[in-house]
C-alpha cells in the first residue's frame, strides 16, 4: 500500500499492455491479431470495471467524477484504437505505430488504477484483528502514579467533580482489582504505586497551546512543580506531602492543564516522555485536557472543551486509559499493535488516491486504544471497577490472549 506497489502495479501493466498492443503491429499471421486484441480489450474493461466499482462504493472525493470520466474516456479510446489496429493493413505503417504506443499508455494507466483498486479492495476486506506485541519490551516494572492539577479552576476551595473522583482513583489503586488486572496480564509490571497528588492554584502565564511534551507550557509546569518553585496544596482526601527531591524510576505523573491552556496533545488525553535531567528517555507523563475542570457541572455547557468530551471519557476513564498505556509503552518501544494491512487499506480507500503516496496517520494500537468505546472488540458496557469506597469508570484494555478486559 505504498508508491512501491504502486510502481510494481505501473510495472506489470505496461510490460502486459505494452507487449500485447506490440504483437497487434508486428503481428502478420492472421488470425492470431483478433484474438490478441480480444485479450487486451477484456483486461482493460476488467481494470474499467474495478477502478468504477471501488469509486461507486467509497466515502466521496471531491475528484471522483472526474476519474471516473478519465477512466471511462481511456477505456473508450484503447477499445477504439484496438478495434482500428485489429483490421489495419500489412505491414504496419508509422500510423499505426503511433497509435498503438497511445494504446500502450492508456491501457498502461487502466490496468495500474484497476490493479491497485483490487489490491486495496482485497486488502480492506481480509486480515484478522490488530493483537499487541512486546516490541522491544520496554514496560515500567513498577510504575508510581503521580498528579498535578494545574490552575485556580482546580483550588481545593472549589472542589470540582474530577478532582475527587481522580484523587479516590489514585489513593485506592495500589490495592484495587484494576491494578491487579495490570500486574497480572503479563506484560511484565510487577505493582503499581500511588505517590503525591497535588493542586497547584496558581494561573498559567501568557503562552501558546499545550501542544508538544518536549516544550512548551507542559513541560515548563512539571519542571516548576518538581523543581519545588509551585506554591501547591494536597488534593482532597490526600496527605500533606512534600514533592520528593527525585521521582521513581518508573513514575508516571498526570497533569490535568488549566482550562486556559489550549489543549492540543490529541484526543482529550495523551502520553508521552518530557525531556527530564538524569533521564535519558525522559519522564513518563500524561497530559489530560483542562476541559475536565468542568466535567459534571453546570458550567460545562459553557466550555467548548468541556463539551467536546465523550459521553464515555469520564476523568478515572481518561485518567486509566492512559496509565495503563504509559506503563505498558512509555517510550513508544513497548506493547502496542502494528498497522493492520486491513485497517492500511480502509484508509487509503477512505482518504482517496493521493493519500498512497503520503504517510498515513499513526494507528492507534496501543492496549486500551484497541478496546475504546467503538473499537470492534471493545466490552458493549463501561467497565468499572472499586476504588475504596467509590466504584469508578476505567478503561478496558487488551490483555495478550485474552482481548479486551477491565
Amino acid at each position: 500500500m505504498t508508491a512501491r506497489i504502486l510502481g510494481a502495479v505501473a510495472l506489470l501493466a505496461v510490460v502486459s499492455a505494452g507487449g500485447t498492443v506490440w504483437l497487434l503491429v508486428r503481428d502478420e499471421r492472421g488470425m492470431s491479431r483478433p484474438s490478441t486484441a480480444r485479450v487486451l480489450r477484456r483486461l482493460t474493461a476488467v481494470s474499467t470495471l474495478v477502478a468504477l466499482v471501488t469509486i461507486a462504493f467509497l466515502r466521496p472525493w471531491y475528484w471522483d467524477p472526474a476519474i471516473a470520466a478519465l477512466v471511462t474516456a481511456a477505456f473508450l479510446g484503447v477499445h477504439g484504437t484496438l478495434r482500428v489496429l485489429e483490421h489495419r493493413a500489412s505491414p504496419a505503417s508509422w500510423g499505426a505505430i503511433a497509435m498503438a504506443m497511445t494504446s500502450v499508455v492508456l491501457a498502461s494507466a487502466l490496468v495500474t488504477v484497476g490493479g491497485t483498486a483490487a489490491v486495496v479492495d482485497g486488502a480492506a476486506l481480509v486480515g484478522g484483528k490488530p493483537v499487541p506485541v512486546a516490541h522491544d519490551g520496554q514496560v515500567l516494572a513498577r510504575p508510581v502514579l503521580y498528579q498535578v492539577f494545574w490552575g485556580p479552576a482546580w483550588d481545593d476551595h472549589r472542589t470540582t467533580a474530577t478532582l475527587v473522583q481522580a484523587a479516590a482513583f489514585q489513593r485506592a489503586l495500589p490495592g484495587s482489582v484494576w491494578a491487579s488486572a495490570v500486574v497480572g496480564a503479563g506484560f511484565g509490571v510487577g505493582s503499581v504505586g500511588a505517590g503525591g497528588c497535588w493542586v497547584d492554584p496558581s494561573p498559567a502565564p501568557e503562552s501558546g497551546p499545550a501542544s508538544s511534551m518536549s516544550s512548551g507550557p507542559f513541560p515548563a509546569e512539571l519542571h516548576r512543580v518538581f523543581d519545588g518553585r509551585a506554591r501547591l496544596l494536597p488534593c482532597p482526601g490526600s496527605p500533606a506531602a512534600m514533592v520528593p527531591p527525585t521521582l521513581p524510576a518508573d513514575a508516571v505523573v498526570a497533569l490535568w492543564l488549566d482550562p486556559g491552556v489550549p489543549y492540543e496533545l490529541g484526543g482529550v488525553s495523551a502520553h508521552g516522555a518530557v525531556p527530564w535531567p538524569g533521564r535519558p528517555q525522559g519522564l513518563v507523563a500524561a497530559g489530560l485536557t483542562g476541559g475536565f475542570a468542568s466535567w459534571g457541572a453546570g458550567s460545562c455547557g459553557r466550555d467548548a472543551a468541556c463539551r467536546s468530551l465523550p459521553g464515555y471519557a469520564t476523568p478515572t476513564y481518561a485518567l486509566s486509559h492512559e496509565l495503563v498505556e504509559a506503563v505498558t509503552n512509555p517510550f513508544g518501544h513497548g506493547w502496542f499493535a502494528d498497522v493492520p494491512l486491513r485497517w492500511s487499506a480502509r484508509y487509503f480507500l477512505s482518504h482517496g488516491p493521493t493519500s498512497l503516496l503520503g504517510a498515513a496517520p499513526a494507528f492507534q494500537g496501543e492496549v486500551a486504544d484497541l478496546c475504546e468505546p467503538g473499537q470492534p472488540g471493545a466490552p458493549r458496557h463501561q467497565a468499572t471497577a472499586t476504588f475504596g469506597a467509590q466504584h469508578l469508570a476505567v478503561s478496558a484494555f487488551y490483555r495478550p490472549g485474552q482481548g479486551c478486559v477491565a
